[in-house]
């Protein structure tokens, strides 16, 4: 683990300690290699997107990457954040989620795959109120899915139970997540920005995706 900086959100308005969880160190297979959190969005990249909303909802921002090389090309955007580094090879989301919790202060921690662009600070705020009290609050998308990474999860909860499902080979990103006791699921007609659109969890996996997001006038 590096600590570059330690970072806190100083205004008090919290009822907990927020941590947020911003997974960036997936390969971009799929986009032939590219780095997702480069990306272009809007006027900036993704990764810089991501953070300026996690900092406005969270006390400590810590970003998953899957190994030290990765930084080089992430540092601009990483300063005065906690970084944490895969220790687990081919567990997926889960190895980054299991270092992510294990560096994390807040009881509570939103976690979010870092290829979602239309992150909503609203929106997490509200998943962070519903949580006080339960294991989890994990979201149904427009296609009637679970979106875990785009929930907020009790640490102290599911880091034993992601250390269980990993030991055991079983590295589906829902695997521990089904083994807590109190999850509550918000129902996807809760899911709807201003608009009406259901585009909170929208990712990018392909590169028609981030050319129909740029083409889209849905970008600032």
């Amino acid at each position: 683990m590096i600590c570059i900086k330690k970072t806190s959100n100083s205004s008090g308005m919290y009822s907990m300690t927020r941590s947020t969880l911003l997974l960036a160190g997936g390969l971009g297979t799929r986009l032939n290699g590219k780095e997702k959190a480069l990306l272009p969005f809007g006027d900036g990249v993704l990764i810089e997107n991501s953070l300026r909303v996690l900092d406005d909802v969270s006390d400590e921002v810590i970003i998953s990457l899957r190994d030290e090389s990765q930084i080089q090309h992430l540092s601009s955007y990483i300063k005065g954040r906690k970084v944490v580094f895969d220790s687990i090879r081919n567990a997926g989301p889960l190895a980054g989620i299991l270092e992510g919790f294990g560096e994390a202060k807040g009881e509570y921690v939103f976690v979010v795959a870092c290829d979602m662009p239309f992150l909503n600070t609203d929106f997490i705020n509200s998943l962070f109120e519903m949580a006080e009290g339960h294991d989890a609050v994990i979201p149904i998308g427009p296609n009637g899915k679970k979106e875990p990474l785009h929930s907020v999860y009790h640490r102290r909860f599911l880091l034993p139970l992601i250390k269980e499902c990993i030991d055991a080979g079983d590295r589906f990103v829902l695997a521990p997540v089904l083994k807590l006791n109190d999850v509550v699921y918000l129902d996807k007609n809760e899911n709807k920005s201003e608009s009406g659109e259901s585009r909170y969890f929208t990712n990018i996996n392909y590169p028609e995706d981030m050319d129909m997001l740029n083409n889209s006038r849905d970008v600032q």
